[in-house]
């Protein structure tokens, strides 16, 4: 039996390593990538903030300049993904994807303005958001090409977004808050630097990177389930550590409840190769959206703080399980010029369900509390459902199932 035919038989092999023996130099490269771009969000969700705040901003200000990236997002990412594919040299082009965004946050510290800061923030995310699903775009063509393990490579963004928690949290008793923006500016050029170490791979044809995605029935439902249990997490995103910070919980306990989740999803993405070849693609979402459901709905009873612990390590699940499948199911669609825009596409799913999900979770916990949470399971059982209908869509050799080199 040829490459060719298991990867027919099993899709999920296109995260997995080939049979070509990996080369370990380029396994660590692709896990050098993944920790520089994922410092820069360890440095602004927290902290950005905080940055913000000494600039003289508004709770509201702030909350406008945190959701300006939401609606960027939705338009970067999808013409991003088609400029790549076209362009055919997806390092280049994640360099130029580096320098922009750490270009505008340099900005940020010159021109500090509420304006000027809110119109850079918007530039930036057009740089900076299509970044992470075009990383994997690239990392699932060395999964398939060059024998890289995928998960084990990704685990190092999960690494060292808890890292840059830790040290800028330290860092910021003695430095200003301006050096928030340019620590993230610092790591942005890093990743710049360090995706130009990636090996070199095939430009595809013309007639290839002009060719969509081959999306299939079951790619859609299969992605529509995926952004459904993702975005299941806005409630406890955005309200969480409010929750347990009113319920009387330190703040300690919650930083470590935030870093027991991430540590749980760091062993996923560890296993992810052998729960790849034993899951497919769709089996992987379902896991997440029933995790999904069990997770919420005890998280909405306002559990004591020992349960707490085992409720966030269900994140490996949750939310790693479903990022896997979703990579996947992407990976499954898109031809061989077409990676990037299967990928960037997809994140845009994930994206607008968070948008709406988002929303809708601050209107429910206002009038609901904890209760709020409810509504978590109930968007992951309508991911479930999804899922479900994705698995009995037949899998045409013409569509999804097709093995097709990933671009």
């Amino acid at each position: 039996m040829n490459d060719e035919s298991l990867t027919k038989d099993n899709p999920c092999l296109i995260l997995t390593p080939s049979r070509t023996l990996p080369d370990a130099s380029k396994s660590s490269t692709l896990s050098a990538v993944y920790a520089a771009l994922f410092v820069a969000p360890g440095f602004y969700l927290p902290f950005f903030p905080v940055f913000l705040a000494s600039l003289g901003f508004s709770p509201e200000a702030i909350g406008i300049a945190i959701g300006i990236p939401m609606g960027v997002r939705l338009l970067a990412n999808p013409v991003a993904g088609i400029l790549s594919d076209r362009w055919g040299r997806p390092r280049r082009f994640l360099a130029v994807l580096g320098l922009g965004a750490a270009f505008a946050f340099a900005l940020m510290a010159a021109f500090p303005g509420m304006g000027a800061v809110l119109l850079l923030v918007a530039l930036a995310t057009l740089f900076w958001g299509p970044a992470f699903p075009l990383t994997d775009a690239f990392g699932v063509r060395l999964a398939r090409e060059r024998g890289v393990d995928y998960g084990r490579a990704r685990l190092w963004g999960s690494v060292s977004f808890i890292g840059a928690n830790i040290a800028l949290g330290a860092a910021l008793e003695v430095l200003p808050p301006a050096s928030v923006v340019w620590l993230i500016a610092g790591s942005l050029v890093l990743f710049a630097a360090s995706v130009q170490m990636l090996p070199r791979l095939d430009t595809p044809s013309a007639a290839s990177a002009a060719a969509p995605p081959r999306v299939s029935a079951r790619v859609l439902l299969a992605v529509f389930a995926a952004a459904l249990v993702q975005s299941s997490h806005a409630a406890l995103y955005t309200f969480g550590s409010v929750h347990w910070k009113a319920s009387g919980i330190s703040s300690s306990f919650i930083g470590f409840l935030w870093g027991a989740g991430v540590a749980a999803e760091v062993v996923v993405f560890y296993f992810a190769t052998v729960m790849l070849k034993r899951f497919s693609p769709i089996g992987l979402i379902l896991l997440g959206g029933v995790s999904s459901i069990v997770r919420f709905m005890l998280t909405a009873l306002d559990p004591p703080q020992a349960l707490l612990v085992p409720l966030m390590m269900m994140h490996a699940f949750t939310f790693t399980a479903t990022f896997l499948g979703m990579v996947a199911i992407a990976g499954e669609s898109g031809g061989e010029g077409a990676q990037g825009r299967a990928q960037a596409f997809s994140s845009t799913a994930v994206a607008i369900a968070m948008l709406v999900a988002t929303f809708a979770a601050g209107p429910l916990y206002a009038q609901y509390g904890a209760y709020a949470f409810f509504g978590s399971s109930l968007i992951a059982a309508f991911g479930c459902v999804l899922a479900v209908l994705a698995w009995v869509q037949p899998q045409s050799a013409g569509v999804g199932g097709k093995t097709v080199e990933p671009s």
